[in-house]
This record gives structure tokens, C-alpha cells and sequence, in this order.
């Protein structure tokens, strides 16, 4: 579409069409050619939707449309003055400082107010002298100053309340100087008395953007510097009768922006009474994280009015409540998280179960034990969630700062084999993983006794436990498990083997790879390359298996190439490069992936072809691999597929490797 003619549908009616045409325009090789065009219907005040769209291209243009602009704000039209100023500062380009700097002086208020914004997008030290030049002379328009202080602020001009003056005298005013004060000069102690006296001032927006600033004054010092600050906030919000109920009460209407400074301030003040308003705020996930951490600095004492409230909290809140008595040390809190375990709401109890683990100490040990045995009770698939955070939980106590505990775990591993005797399914399965993740060399019996157990997923667990148990060996109960009825038994003591260095678990896992289960083949497999790798490389033996197996179908053959990619050599990239040809499309992205990792410029010059293979995953695949390894030869042919290549993925692909290559 001629370039006019997109020009044109910028006033079409329809929002669709109008977004159409920019994206059309803004991507057109030649788009500069139609900056005129476009600054011209910046004057149609009869259609806002051409104007706003022919904004947005001008915007999107970037940098080519700047001399156009910078013409256009020379424009007898007030309108088309401001809108260039407007689309100026959305380029951002430096060039425009000089120009803008001219326009605080433009006749029109307006332009100028839009000047002193943009100039706080771009500019040097000369835009803040002329910024600030604006913002204090009192003839100017309030409009055009509070600019000028917004664009200082955002440039975080190093200015000290002297060089603000008048502003800081003007209520109108006052809240933006603020805001300049909070990023200002750090030694300025005269900013200091200012904001804290802006504390009591008797304007909302006065005290809010005090709390602001000092928070950002806050955030930039450190050590003695800061608990004085800190201290001096606490006294001049504590001397104001009313500041800390006002805060309280704006927290349930305030924009996030103020609700985020509120939060912090509560925080910094440390009264235990604005717990649950905190607490409340934090239900906004916005807020969650910086509430809880403000309810933290208030320390323990904010157990008991939490434990008082507890009962008649929302459930929102009482999870909060639940993660933040986890971040505290006192008994109330410990037992309100152990009654909490009892809360009809599974996501408190989760929460409560996640605090115990982290607070640590034997004493929840037997709590967190009782609620698994309940959860594991409920029927299958409810609980699934809450278990496993009530195993992360009793590991996390057996397990403080990530190593064991000795006497914790003595008293969880005693506990939970105590509890096996008749328990159910769900129950021995989640003390088979607990103890894969607690246990210790001597507790191999206990888990060992398991592996007898009538549920496959609970001997499943077992073997996976004993993996972890003896790392780097094969333990005779693993080895016997390569011969359970169950594939999913088989499978686990499969790659239990292939993270073994044992002699012996190359030909248990060979045997195994000739099973009847096409999955636990492929597990075989996949161990089988592991484990040579961690010997020192496959024999021939091995080899010849994996070639047998690659001439296999589905997940057989897809195990396969996983095993020659972890143990590469010239066998392997013989074998995946004969795989190229065939059907299935995972399988020729797993070859691919094999011969471009391991193979010579040959083999790499044998993926060229697959440039235009059907699949875009393999076109990908090809690309990515030859890009890995810098195959510069490869780039014509790259090239040549860009031309013609459809799927955006790919395209993608193509224009990082060329980065990659060409750099």
C-alpha cells in the first residue's frame, strides 16, 4: 500500500485499521518520506484518532523524523507546536535539547510546560540550568514550573533546597520540590528539616511526597547515616497527633504508587498496632512482598497482635499472617503456625508448614507429621500440593542452612519409621521421599525394606531414595530392583545405575536395555550413556547397542541419540548423521543437535539442507547449531533461507545466528 493511502486510513474510524497503518507505516523501508505528511495531521483537530495515530508513528519512526519535528515546532498552530514537543520527547534523542531549551520560552504556556518535559526525557547540565531557571522564576505559569520539577526530579538533579527557593513555599508546588529533594544532593541537611517538616503539614499530598523523598533520601545512605535518619523520621511522624492513623486509613484508597510509600513508612515506624492494616495491604500482590518485609522489621512483637486477630483474619490474610511468622523467632508465633496446620484452608496450611520448616528446631516435627499422615489420607490427587510442602518443610528442619542436623533428624527418622507400620499409600510414599532428601548411610535398612512395599510408586521412591543414599555406587537392593514387575521401579533403578561409577552397572544396564518396555529401553539408554561418560567413554560393546537401538522407533531411538550426544565421538556422529533422513521430526532435531555439537566441517556442511527441511523445529534446530559453532561457511545458505523463510520463530533464529556469525 502506497504510502498516502496508509496515511490516510490514520483517520479511518476503525481503531484496527488505524493501528494497521501505523504498523505498516513505521515498517516501510521509506517511512521518513511520510514525516510530512504525518506533522501535518497533527493539525486535524477535527479527528483526535488520525491525530494520536500520526503521533505514534512519528514516535515509532524514531530518530529519522527528528529534523521534521524540530521544523515543526517552529509552527505558527499552537496545537502542532505542543504535539511536536509531545512526540519529541517520546524519540528521546539528544539532538532536540537545543531546540526545546528555546521553546521554555515559547509565548504559549502550554508549549512550554511540554518543553520542560521533554527536556526531562533528554538533556545535559545545560537542560537542568534552564529547567531549573523555569521552575523558580515566579512570573512563570505554575503549570510550566511543576514541570520543570517533575523533569528534575526525573533526571535526579543533584540540587539543594536553597537552589529550589520559592517552591518550596507554594503549596501547589511543594509536593514536586519534594520529590526533587528526595533525589537531591545527599549532604543537603537542610532538604532533611524541610521534608521532615513536610511530615505535619497540612496537606495530604505535602506529607505523602515528604514520605517519599525521605524514603528515597533513606535508601541512599547507609550505616550510622541511616539509623539517624531513620531515627529522626520515627520522631517527627510520632510528634504529628495524626499521621500514622491518616497513613492507616490510606492504605485502603490510595493509588499502589502511595500505598507503596505508606507500607515502607509503617514499616519504619515499628508499631506493632499497624500489623494487621499491613498485613491487609499485602493481600494486593504488589504489595505482598514489600508488607511482609516491613511487618519483619517491626520484629517479634508483632506475634501477638497477629495471634490475637488470627481467627477473624481473611483467608488471604491468614496466609500472609502464616509467611510472616515464618520470618519471626517468638513462641506465640510458632504456636499459632503449629495450630494453623488445623485450618480448614489448604493454602494456610501449606503456608503454616512452609514457616515451620523454615523457623526449624525439633519441636514441629511431630506436628508436621500428624498433618502429613492427614493430608495423605484425603483422597488421591487432593492433598498432592500440600504433601509436597510438608516433605520440603520436614526437610527444611532436619536440614537448617542446608546441612543435616543430626539430632532433628535422629528424631524425624525415628518418627517417621514409627509411623510406617499400617500406614497408607500416600503416607509411605511421602516417608520414602523424605528420607531419600534426610537420610544418612545408616538409615539404608529403613529404606531398603521399602522396596518390598506393595505400590510401585512407594518402591519407585525407595530405589530413587537409595540413589541418593550412595551416590556413585550400586547397591545390591538398586540392582535387584532392575528386576521388579513394574516399569516405573525399573525405570528409576535405571537411572539410579547410570549415576553409579560401579563396573557392574554397565552390564545390568545393557541387559536392561533389552527390555520388554520400550520406556525402560530408552531409560537404559539414557543411563547407559551417562554412566560411560562418568567411566571414561563407552566400549564398542556399548556402542554397537546404542547403533542397534537408534534403528528404532519412537522413544528407543530418541534415547538413543540423547546417548550418543553425552558420549560423542566419531561412532555417534556416523550414527545421527544416517538419522537425518528420517520421518520423525524430534528424532531428526535430535540428530541434528548430536552431529552439531560433536561433528567435524563436513558433518556440519551435511546440516546445510536442512535448511529447507518442513518442519520449522529442525530449521531451527540447524540454525542454532550451526551458529554454536561459528560455522561462517554456512552463512550464504543462511541468507538464502531468510529470504524465503515464513515462521516468525525461525526468523528469529536466523537474524541472532547471523549476529553471532558476521560478529
Amino acid at each position: 500500500m502506497a504510502l498516502p493511502r496508509l496515511v490516510t486510513c490514520l483517520g479511518d474510524s476503525s481503531w484496527r485499521v488505524r493501528k494497521a497503518a501505523v504498523d505498516r507505516l513505521v515498517n516501510a523501508p521509506e517511512a521518513w518520506l511520510a514525516a510530512r505528511s504525518l506533522i501535518e495531521a497533527l493539525a486535524d483537530g477535527e479527528n483526535p484518532g488520525r491525530r494520536n495515530s500520526a503521533v505514534e508513528a512519528l514516535v515509532r519512526c524514531g530518530g529519522r523524523v527528528v529534523p521534521a519535528l524540530l521544523e515543526a515546532s517552529a509552527n505558527a498552530d499552537v496545537d502542532v507546536r505542543k504535539l511536536a514537543v509531545d512526540t519529541l520527547a517520546g524519540i528521546g534523542d539528544e539532538r532536540a535539547e537545543p531546540r526545546l531549551r528555546e521553546l521554555l520560552s515559547d509565548p504559549d504556556a502550554n508549549v512550554r510546560a511540554a518543553a520542560a518535559d521533554a527536556l526531562g526525557v533528554t538533556g545535559g547540565g545545560e537542560a537542568m540550568q534552564a529547567l531549573l531557571g523555569s521552575a523558580v522564576r515566579p512570573s512563570e505559569e505554575r503549570l510550566v514550573r511543576f514541570s520543570a520539577l517533575r523533569a528534575l526530579a526525573r533526571r535526579e538533579a543533584p540540587l539543594c533546597a536553597r537552589d529550589l527557593g520559592p517552591t518550596l513555599d507554594d503549596p501547589w508546588l511543594k509536593p514536586v520540590a519534594f520529590e526533587v529533594l528526595g533525589v537531591g544532593a545527599a549532604e543537603d541537611c537542610e532538604a532533611v528539616e524541610h521534608l521532615l517538616k513536610g511530615l505535619a503539614a497540612g496537606s495530604r499530598s505535602v506529607r505523602e511526597a515528604a514520605m517519599a523523598a525521605l524514603l528515597r533520601r533513606l535508601g541512599r545512605v547507609d550505616g550510622t547515616a541511616a539509623d539517624r535518619l531513620a531515627e529522626r523520621v520515627r520522631e517527627a511522624a510520632f510528634a504529628s497527633p495524626t499521621l500514622v492513623t491518616d497513613a492507616v486509613e490510606r492504605l485502603r484508597s490510595a493509588d499502589l504508587a502511595t500505598r507503596l510509600v505508606l507500607v515502607q513508612l509503617l514499616g519504619l515506624l515499628r508499631l506493632p498496632t499497624t500489623a494487621i492494616p499491613l498485613l491487609e495491604a499485602g493481600r494486593d500482590e504488589a504489595l505482598a512482598e514489600v508488607a511482609l518485609a516491613s511487618l519483619e522489621a517491626i520484629g517479634d512483637a508483632v506475634e501477638g497482635e497477629l495471634d490475637a486477630r488470627f481467627p477473624t483474619l481473611d483467608q488471604e490474610s491468614r496466609r500472609l499472617a502464616c509467611i510472616l511468622l515464618g520470618r519471626t523467632h517468638g513462641s506465640c508465633g510458632a504456636a499459632r503456625l503449629s495450630a494453623a496446620l488445623d485450618d480448614p484452608e489448604p493454602a494456610i496450611r501449606s503456608a503454616a508448614a512452609a514457616s515451620l520448616g523454615r523457623r526449624g528446631g525439633a519441636a514441629a516435627l511431630s506436628a508436621l507429621v500428624r498433618r502429613l499422615e492427614l493430608t495423605a489420607a484425603e483422597e488421591a490427587g487432593e492433598g498432592e500440593e500440600e504433601i509436597a510442602v510438608l516433605i520440603s518443610a520436614l526437610v527444611a528442619l532436619a536440614q537448617p542452612g542446608g546441612r543435616l542436623h543430626s539430632n532433628v533428624v535422629d528424631q524425624a527418622v525415628a518418627l517417621l519409621g514409627a509411623r510406617l507400620e499400617g500406614a497408607t499409600e500416600a503416607v509411605r510414599l511421602a516417608i520414602a521421599t523424605v528420607l531419600g532428601r534426610i537420610g544418612r548411610p545408616q538409615d539404608v535398612q529403613l529404606v531398603t525394606f521399602l522396596l518390598k512395599d506393595e505400590s510401585d510408586r512407594v518402591r519407585r521412591a525407595a530405589v530413587e531414595a537409595l540413589a541418593r543414599l550412595e551416590p556413585g555406587e550400586a547397591p545390591e537392593p538398586v540392582r535387584l530392583a532392575l528386576a521388579d514387575e513394574s516399569p516405573l521401579v525399573r525405570v528409576a533403578a535405571a537411572n539410579a545405575l547410570g549415576a553409579s561409577a560401579s563396573p557392574r552397572a554397565r552390564d545390568d544396564l545393557a541387559r536392561l536395555a533389552e527390555d520388554r518396555d520400550p520406556w525402560v529401553r530408552a531409560a537404559a539408554l539414557r543411563a547407559l550413556g551417562a554412566h560411560a561418560k562418568r567411566v571414561g567413554g563407552p566400549d564398542e560393546a556399548v556402542l554397537a547397542l546404542l547403533e542397534r537401538a537408534s534403528a528404532d522407533e519412537g522413544p528407543v531411538a530418541m534415547a538413543a541419540v540423547d546417548a550418543f550426544r553425552t558420549v560423542g565421538g566419531a561412532v555417534a556422529v556416523r550414527v545421527t548423521r544416517e538419522l537425518l533422513s528420517r520421518g520423525e521430526t524430534e528424532l531428526v532435531r535430535a540428530a541434528v543437535g548430536c552431529v552439531a555439537q560433536h561433528g567435524g566441517a563436513q558433518d556440519l556442511e551435511s546440516l546445510l539442507p536442512l535448511l529447507s527441511h518442513d518442519h520449522w523445529a529442525v530449521r531451527a534446530e540447524v540454525i542454532q547449531g550451526l551458529a554454536e559453532r561459528r560455522m561462517v561457511k554456512a552463512v550464504p545458505s543462511i541468507l538464502r533461507r531468510l529470504e524465503i523463510e515464513q515462521d516468525d520463530f525461525v526468523r528469529d533464529a536466523i537474524l541472532r545466528a547471523l549476529g553471532r556469525l558476521e560478529a
